[in-house]
């Protein structure tokens, strides 16, 4: 059990409490934007099946995609290792400091969970960490369904893999602008 809480731990980005905002910048804004862009091709009356064809949405949006973890794994290591004494501050919110739960073993072998604030370097390291696991997980689903869904060559189908693979493309998306916010902009006010 320990093993996939390990794997799976860039995900922990997700359950980071006490962010002002952050509800909103995960889910709803990548919901609503995969929302708007369904109805965009239902709108002009565009077939699913295009966007997995050669020079179609997906096609593209895979390619950009997979160049991206070599760039979030760099900002991970520059945020690693970025030695100014104000990225190790805690991270203040109007309703106190974010936090997470750490799982641990104590000494006899009993699992625990202990609540610890975030600094801004956990909260960015998490942050970039998550966006490393997303964007590898974006385009190794997308190399194994992709040719699934085109041999099943099914309109609810297609409909439903562009549904998720946008959702998901957004959420990346988002998520890397409001790291870029936080890098360029918020990281450098003292308090």
């Amino acid at each position: 059990m320990n093993i996939f809480h390990h794997l799976f731990r860039p995900f922990g980005y997700l359950s980071i409490k006490g962010v002002n905002g952050k509800v909103i910048y995960d889910w709803f804004i990548p919901l609503a934007l995969t929302v708007i862009s369904l109805a965009f091709f239902l709108i002009i009356k565009f077939p699913f099946s295009d966007l997995y064809k050669d020079g179609g949405l997906i096609k593209l949006l895979s390619s950009f995609i997979s160049n991206l973890p070599g760039f979030y794994i760099a900002a991970l290591a520059a945020i690693a290792t970025f030695n100014r004494k104000q990225i190790d501050y805690p991270l203040i919110n109007d309703n106190g400091n974010p936090y997470i739960y750490v799982k641990g073993v104590k000494e006899n072998g009993r699992p625990y969970y202990s609540k610890e604030d975030l600094t801004r370097r956990l909260f960015l390291c998490m942050l970039f960490s998550f966006l490393t696991a997303l964007s590898i997980l974006i385009i190794v689903t997308n190399a194994f369904l992709s040719p699934v869904i085109m041999s099943v060559n099914n309109n609810i189908g297609f409909f439903l893999y562009a549904s998720i693979f946008l959702f998901f493309t957004w959420q990346l998306l988002v998520s890397t602008f409001f790291g870029l916010y936080y890098l360029g902009d918020r990281i450098h006010m003292n308090k």
